[in-house]
C-alpha cells in the first residue's frame, strides 16, 4: 500500500523531493483520489518543482492503495450546468483545458515520468497513466476508460492517448465498451510498462525508479525531446529530428564526455 511521504502539500497532491527524484502522491482516499481542481493544482506544482529542481524522474503514485478512480464527479455536477460553463472559458471547461495542460507538461516534460499504479486506474487516472513515461502496476490493478459506463466521454486525452498506445482493435473495445482490464493484462496489450505482483510492487518500482534516476538528466531530456519529436511523423522526417537533437546533445553534454572518459580509463590488471 503506498504511504504518503513527509512533503510539501499544494491542494491534494503531496510532494517530496529525494535528490534526483520528485515524487508526488495523490492525497484524496475518501474520493479514491478522483481528479479535482485541488489535484490538477497539485500536480502543476509538482512538474514545475521537478523542473526547477533538476528532477530526472517524476514519480506519481496515489495514497491509501488506490492510484486514481477518475474525475471528482462531485465537482462535474457542481460546475457542468452552471451559467456559460461549457463556453470556452467557463468554469468547467477551463478546468478540463487546465488538466489536460498538465497532462501535456507531463508528456513533453525533460525528465522521466513513472506511474505506480495499484487499486484503481479509471478514466480520468487512466488518461494519467497513459501521459507517463514509464507505468508499473499491480497485477490486480483495475485498468479502463470506464467513460460511457456514466454516459460520459474522455475530456483529457484518453481518446487519442489510448488509441496510440495499444491496436485499433483493442482501444476501442475499451472505450467503446468500459470494460476494466487487470493489470496483468494492460502489461499484456502493451498499455503498461510492467506488471507485478501487488507484494511486489514497491520493489520493483523502486528499482526502476533508480534506475532512471542514474542516467545523465541531460540525455534524458535529449531522449525525452527525440521521443516527442518522432511520436507522429514519418520515418525520415523522425531521423532528421533525430539527428539535430543527437548533434545538439552531443555538442554540449558534459556529462556524456565524462562518463565517455571513465568508460575508457585504462582498467587495471588482476
Amino acid at each position: 500500500m503506498a504511504e504518503v511521504r513527509v512533503g510539501e502539500r499544494v491542494g491534494d497532491v503531496v510532494i517530496a523531493s529525494e535528490g534526483p527524484v520528485l515524487r508526488a502522491t495523490i492525497d484524496r482516499p475518501e474520493a479514491r483520489n478522483a481528479i479535482s481542481p485541488s489535484v490538477t493544482a497539485g500536480l502543476e506544482a509538482a512538474v514545475r518543482q521537478a523542473r526547477e529542481s533538476g528532477a530526472r524522474v517524476l514519480v506519481l503514485r496515489g495514497a491509501a492503495g488506490t492510484f486514481c478512480a477518475g474525475a471528482d464527479l462531485d465537482w462535474v455536477l457542481s460546475t457542468v450546468d452552471q451559467p456559460g460553463a461549457l463556453e470556452d472559458d467557463g468554469v468547467f471547461i477551463a478546468g478540463i483545458r487546465r488538466l489536460n495542460q498538465v497532462l501535456l507538461d507531463i508528456e513533453a516534460a525533460p525528465f522521466a515520468s513513472v506511474a505506480v499504479v495499484e487499486g484503481f486506474a479509471l478514466a480520468g487516472g487512466c488518461e494519467l497513466l497513459l501521459a507517463c513515461d514509464v507505468v508499473v502496476a499491480a497485477e490486480n490493478t483495475r485498468l479502463g476508460d470506464r467513460h460511457l459506463e456514466l454516459g460520459l466521454l474522455p475530456g483529457a486525452g484518453g481518446s487519442v492517448r489510448l488509441h496510440k498506445a495499444l491496436t485499433p482493435a483493442r482501444s476501442r473495445w475499451l472505450l467503446l465498451s468500459g470494460e476494466m482490464i487487470s493489470g496483468r493484462e494492460a502489461a499484456e496489450w502493451g498499455l503498461v510498462t510492467r506488471a507485478v505482483p501487488p507484494e511486489q510492487l514497491d520493489e520493483v518500482a523502486e528499482s526502476m525508479i533508480a534506475r532512471l534516476a542514474s542516467r545523465s538528466a541531460a540525455a534524458v531530456a535529449g531522449m525525452k525531446d527525440m521521443i516527442g519529436a518522432v511520436r507522429d511523423i514519418p520515418v525520415p522526417d523522425g531521423i532528421d529530428a533525430e539527428r539535430r537533437i543527437f548533434t545538439e546533445h552531443m555538442a554540449k553534454s558534459d556529462d556524456m564526455r565524462a562518463a565517455l572518459a571513465r568508460f575508457l580509463q585504462p582498467k587495471e590488471k588482476p
